[in-house]
Formats: structure tokens, C-alpha cells, sequence
């Protein structure tokens, strides 16, 4: 009778560690697609100089479809001078929890360089002001 009853706590003691595992992976997983997103959104902004218009830039469908990330994308800006901003990208990294839904772990914040010659980022659409 001891014996089984060692064994069930063995067993126990292995599943949770087991779950804390995947837990963790599907954690690392997600944060991964986020700074891969992020890389991706803040590339495609220096590419097209910070401009909305005229910029064929559908960066949140290519980064649903591509890196798998399904959050919030915020971009802002803050200016760097006359007529030059700094553009910020933060993403959020959660993940769907059985019995808690959506839970928000942490955030994935990056920036560019300093894009020079820009009019008034404040009238263009898709960027507001950073806080």
C-alpha cells in the first residue's frame, strides 16, 4: 500500500512539472513571434521614412499571417529635433489561458532610427504622440 500511494505522488509531482514546461515553452514561443513582429513592423516604418501614405504598408495582416502574432500593435511617435522622429513599436505578449482567458504577460517594446525630414507626423494617419 505505501508503495502506491509514493507512486501516485511521483506521478503528480512529474505532471506538474510537465505542465510548468509547457507553460513555459508556449511562453517563449509567443514572446519569440512578438520580437520577430516587432523587428518587422519597425523595418517596414524605416523603409517607407515614417510615412503612411503613398507606403503600400499593411505591416498588421503581414504579421498575423506571417509571425503568428495576434495582439495589440501600437506605434507612436516623439520628435528628435526639427522635422525628425523616432518612432516607438510595443507589442504585448499574452497568451489564452483555459481557465483565466487572455492573460497579458509582458511587452516588447522597440524603436527606430531617426528618420529625418518628416512634415508633421501628428496630421498622418496610423501614428499618435507617445506618452
Amino acid at each position: 500500500m505505501r508503495e502506491a500511494i509514493g507512486s501516485s505522488w511521483l506521478i503528480y509531482l512529474v505532471i506538474t512539472f510537465i505542465l510548468v514546461y509547457v507553460f513555459f515553452i508556449a511562453f517563449i514561443m509567443n514572446y519569440a513571434s512578438a520580437y520577430r513582429a516587432a523587428n518587422y513592423v519597425v523595418t517596414q516604418i524605416e523603409n517607407c521614412q515614417g510615412r503612411m501614405e503613398g507606403c503600400s504598408n499593411d505591416y498588421e495582416g503581414v504579421v498575423k499571417k506571417k509571425y503568428h502574432y495576434n495582439g495589440r500593435i501600437d506605434v507612436c511617435s516623439v520628435s528628435n529635433g526639427s522635422d525628425s522622429y523616432v518612432f516607438r513599436v510595443t507589442l504585448y505578449v499574452d497568451f489564452e489561458a483555459p481557465l483565466f482567458g487572455r492573460v497579458g504577460v509582458m511587452k516588447v517594446k522597440s524603436e527606430t532610427k531617426t528618420i529625418p525630414n518628416i512634415p508633421n507626423v501628428m496630421t498622418m494617419s496610423g501614428y499618435g504622440s507617445c506618452k
